[in-house]
């Protein structure tokens, strides 16, 4: 399940089974608690778009601050919807936030490493939390329609399994807030890559359109990864839907912040 917690006027999102664990610190951001103004309104982790720099970095340390992760030690990646995962070291910290970002067309970031924060970013796509409870390994992945159809959330479970020696049952999964059926209209081309790829149910026509669903895709190709069902939490929250909280691309027609999912083993 997530739970919005709110704390010191930041709103931000967290995972009970991930909470339970003990093993990390996480969260997912909403638009509450920061200081950047106008379409970037509040909390915005968008670099480059009507904003200053300045507002975005003091975005990111109050989100880290919130969640109890050192600034200076937050890690970045340039995402390009594609399906590129890179294993996060002790020498990656900091990348994106006080050095330049490195990571050029990177999705997902993986680690089992201990302290080291990774950060994903987001406006209508899916973002995808991993933790292996027992190993100690977790990761973040980006998932827009193109990574969907990538499958980048089942390659990023199968690393964990391939480079960690993770075991499916112990890995936990979870769909956070996006763009939901109700409002991902797509052509009739994408439509169809949905249903050859995941089945009919994925793309559903409302009147003379189609709209795809990216979570239910998403759920199959981890279930397909061998993760249980009762081990992937799917959120069930629309962006969209929920424009004046969470930033939406779609809705604004691309004149939006960026939201942020966080995550660092402790």
């Amino acid at each position: 399940m997530f739970k919005l917690n709110r704390k010191n006027g930041v709103s931000y999102y967290t995972i009970t089974s991930f909470e339970e664990t003990g093993l990390v610190r996480h969260g997912f951001s909403t638009r509450e608690g920061g200081v950047s103004s106008g379409c970037c309104s509040s909390m915005n982790f968008r670099f480059n778009y009507c904003d200053s720099c300045e507002n975005v970095q003091n975005n990111f340390k109050i989100m880290a601050d919130t969640l109890g992760m050192e600034y200076d030690r937050l890690v970045l990646s340039k995402q390009v919807h594609g399906d590129t995962i890179h294993y996060v070291t002790e020498q990656d910290l900091g990348n994106g936030i006080i050095t330049e970002n490195r990571f050029e067309g990177v999705d997902a970031l993986i680690t089992d490493k201990k302290g080291i924060p990774m950060v994903t970013l987001f406006a209508d796509c899916v973002p995808l939390f991993f933790l292996d409870k027992r190993q100690g390994v977790a990761a973040l992945a980006h998932s827009g329609w193109k990574g969907t159809v990538k499958r980048i959330g089942q390659k990023t479970a199968e690393k964990m399994k391939d480079e960690y020696g993770s075991r499916v049952e112990d890995i936990l999964a979870a769909i956070g807030p996006s763009i939901q059926e109700c409002h991902f209209e797509v052509g009739d081309d994408v439509a169809q890559i949905f249903t050859e790829a995941f089945g009919e149910e994925t793309a559903v026509r409302y009147g003379d359109r189609y709209h795809v669903n990216m979570q239910k895709a998403i759920e199959k190709q981890l279930i397909e990864a061998g993760i249980p069902y009762k081990n992937i939490d799917n959120c069930g929250i629309c962006t969209y839907c929920n424009s004046d909280f969470l930033f939406s691309h779609r809705k604004t027609n691309g004149k939006r912040g960026n939201l942020g999912a966080f995550i660092e083993l402790i």
